[in-house]
């Protein structure tokens, strides 16, 4: 019921995981069948990363008005709906290797994901991605602040859907 301050999520922790590139993906091995189960070992823990802004899910939309002479705005058309993630890594760890790759020309690398977030009160909400994510570091600073990988993911939608979505308290 609304107006619950109770309905109020708190999330006390959050983890990116990387589906290990090395790995042949099959859903039905690799998604857990329910939030009471483990993610397979194939999921990579991405690493401590920043609590603010945690993980960021952008969405968008374009928006036009449609109108009439006389009348303004009779319509609105919605086109190129999109969602974004981003999060910050702060460790070095084989996942931001692989993401990063130093050595090469930098490029959008395309794994699934799974995001995983705990509530105070034990409640999990997990999301994982139904296809590849593109996914782009932004720097690879080197410096005494630290101030992490800020990483950006383009989200693709299979049958209108981003993620799979398991959320409950584990038994």
């Amino acid at each position: 019921m609304a107006g619950d301050a109770s309905n109020i999520r708190s999330w006390e922790t959050g983890d990116v995981y990387i589906f290990d590139p090395d790995v042949t993906f099959v859903g039905a091995t690799h998604i857990p069948g329910d939030i009471d189960d483990a993610l397979h070992a194939a999921w990579l823990p991405a690493g401590l990363m920043l609590g603010t802004p945690g993980v960021s899910m952008a969405r968008q939309v374009e928006r036009t008005d449609v109108n009439s002479w006389q009348q303004g705005r009779v319509k609105e058309k919605v086109k190129n709906p999109k969602t974004d993630i981003t999060f910050t890594l702060l460790e070095d760890n084989d996942v931001t290797a692989d993401l990063v790759d130093a050595t090469k020309v930098p490029g959008v690398k395309r794994r699934y994901v799974a995001c995983v977030f705990v509530d105070e009160d034990g409640y999990v909400k997990r999301f994982i991605s139904k296809a590849k994510v593109g996914l782009f570091v932004s720097n690879d600073n080197h410096q005494q602040d630290i101030e992490g990988r800020e990483v950006t993911g383009s989200l693709e939608p299979v049958a209108g859907e981003y993620w799979t979505l398991q959320e409950g308290v584990p038994a």
